[in-house]
């Protein structure tokens, strides 16, 4: 059984908008067994929608379209999905007294553009949007399977949750795919995966992914026998354990939050050449404030001078160690991390652009680390993220 996702939006190709709409699809399939097999993009032209969705109802037995049926001029997926399986569009008339009700409640008239949302092609099924006007729209067409659903991802996510999903169950037997993932830090991937092969089973599915200094490791367990696996998995154990970042497909923060709370320890944060994107990266996910106390970002001199409340030192180890031991007094935690680092494209130091320093400090030992990163300014920045991430795993070890 294939599952095609088509989504429709010049914004996404002119990079305008992220996709967030793949990934999640992507991800609530596989939590409940299924797979996503192929996805194309497309501005909004009609023949090129058109060709689009004709192409992938000719290889997959579900399409799903995200994109292109909000009020305005450049919506017209709904529109010409309809003309190419010939079908009539019916205004849906409780529908549309509800989309008036809806803006009457705040005082206003509908907009006559809006009545285009309640026309639903003939045959279809309606299907509720709980958090938009638009409802997504259901059509079988010679035993394939169409979901028309709108693109904001706030309306997008709950549709493929409440309907998309217990379709599939009712209609479709479960992918048989059990993936386990690993994620490594500080390894090469090629180096990585010389290791591997040397103990590695004879037709075992694993993939190497990439991204900020991390690879995570996908393997599916059922391509391989279960003792071949297990025997596998504790070969990665005894030879690469000093690399493992965890055994779930977690962010790396996900995974620092997660052992800073078993660990009942407080942190609190200094940040320079990361500008916060620690602290955001924790703060994602929910229970953060169980552990972060504060973060800082210093980025001037006189930032740096005015928490350490004294002049600072033109040596950056120093400097990073000065504001992690006063960051850690100051809000009373376990853990203070503070990272200073050049990111580039040009230094404003002696230091290198890719060198960074970062200190972590408790009430009875501080730990001082130097990288040497490499990438654009934004490749630094995040690697940089994750190196604080691996050293405070490190330090909680």
């Amino acid at each position: 059984m294939n599952i095609a996702l088509l989504s429709v939006g010049t914004e996404i190709l002119l990079g305008d908008t992220v996709n967030t709409n793949l990934s999640s699809l992507g991800q609530i399939l596989y939590d409940n067994g299924f797979i996503l097999t192929s996805e194309v993009t497309v501005p909004d032209n009609k023949v090129l929608i058109q060709k689009a969705t004709q192409e992938l109802l000719n290889d997959n037995d579900v399409v799903i379209t995200c994109g292109g049926i909000g009020p305005t001029e450049d919506d017209f997926t709904k529109e010409v999905i309809s003309e190419l399986l010939d079908l009539k569009l019916i205004l849906d008339q409780k529908h549309l007294d509800w989309m008036k009700s809806r803006w009457e409640s705040r005082g206003l008239s509908m907009p006559a553009t809006n009545i285009k949302q309640a026309e639903i092609p003939e045959g279809a099924k309606k299907l509720d949007n709980t958090t938009g006007t638009s409802p997504g729209i259901y059509i079988e067409h010679n035993k394939k399977h169409i979901f028309i659903f709108p693109g904001p991802p706030r309306e997008f996510i709950p549709l493929v949750s409440d309907e998309l999903v217990p379709f599939l169950k009712n209609n479709y037997e479960t992918d048989k795919k059990n993936y386990q993932f690993i994620l490594f830090f500080n390894q090469a991937e090629s180096a990585l995966a010389e290791q591997i092969d040397e103990f590695k089973p004879k037709g075992l599915d694993i993939a190497y992914l990439a991204s900020r200094g991390i690879i995570k490791l996908r393997i599916d367990k059922n391509s391989v026998t279960s003792k071949e696996f297990e025997v596998f998995k504790k070969n990665i154990e005894n030879n690469l354990s000093e690399y493992i970042l965890s055994y779930e497909n977690s962010p790396a923060s996900k995974v620092l939050l997660d052992k800073l709370k078993d660990s009942q320890l407080s942190i609190t944060l200094v940040e320079s050449i990361t500008g916060g994107a620690l602290s955001s990266e924790i703060v994602k996910h929910p229970g953060a404030s169980e552990v972060l106390l504060s973060s800082n970002v210093v980025y001037d001199a006189s930032a740096k001078k005015q928490l350490l409340g004294e002049e600072i030192t033109d040596d950056w180890i120093k400097l990073t160690e000065d504001l992690a031991i006063a960051s850690q007094k100051q809000n009373n935690a376990d853990i203070a991390l503070a990272v200073l680092g050049e990111a580039g494209p040009i230094p404003s130091s002696d230091n290198k652009v890719g060198e960074i320093f970062i200190s972590i400090a408790s009430s009875n030992k501080t730990v001082n680390f130097k990288h040497n990163l490499r990438g654009n300014r934004q490749e630094i920045i995040n690697r940089a993220v994750n190196n604080c991430i691996w050293d405070l795993l490190n330090f909680i070890k």
